[in-house]
């Protein structure tokens, strides 16, 4: 059987841990690639000053760099973490399929934490500045806890988000 690279796709909503779990991967050799890192030179600093069309054409670029990067993961036969909210099943699949053709494996990690935990660690943000700090406003979040789609119905490995990570049970 062909031993394929693992891609593992962070999923979770603002505050849930996506960041730190992916930071703390790459203690074990499994290097990151982060959608808010990718943004922030332009997206996030610049937001108040560009058109929404701008930030669409920003986004689908920063898309680009981050499944250029995955493929390239994949073609040396590497496994990467893919640190963003992958908050619809229908972007999901779309980087699934994408991880697939490039030959890796994905795998999916669904952060769960309850509404007030997000609510407290992006309160603790307030001041701070950066691409793992972006604020987020209570009417933000409460709009990305209703909107976003749990992965029930897929395979995944649910980890509780109020817990230490025990990246060993992970990265197998």
């Amino acid at each position: 059987m062909e031993n394929k690279p693992k891609v593992y796709m962070i999923c979770g909503i603002s505050g849930s841990g996506k960041t730190a779990l992916s930071k703390e991967m790459e203690l074990f050799g499994v290097p990151r690639l982060s959608i808010d890192e990718e943004l922030w030179p332009d997206f996030y600093v610049l937001s108040d000053i560009i058109s929404d069309e701008h930030k669409d054409y920003l986004y689908s670029e920063a898309m680009k760099r981050i499944k250029a990067r995955t493929a390239n993961f994949c073609a040396e036969g590497r496994p990467c973490s893919v640190d963003m909210p992958f908050c619809k099943k229908e972007q999901r699949e779309d980087f699934r399929a994408h991880i697939e053709n490039c030959g890796g494996e994905p795998v999916l990690i669904w952060i769960n934490a309850p509404l007030e935990v997000l609510k407290s660690r992006l309160a603790a943000r307030e001041g701070k500045n950066g691409p793992n700090n972006l604020p987020v406003s209570e009417a933000e979040i409460n709009m990305y806890w209703n909107g976003f789609q749990r992965p029930l119905d897929e395979e995944h490995i649910e980890i509780d988000g109020t817990k230490p990570f025990e990246i060993d049970k992970i990265i197998k």
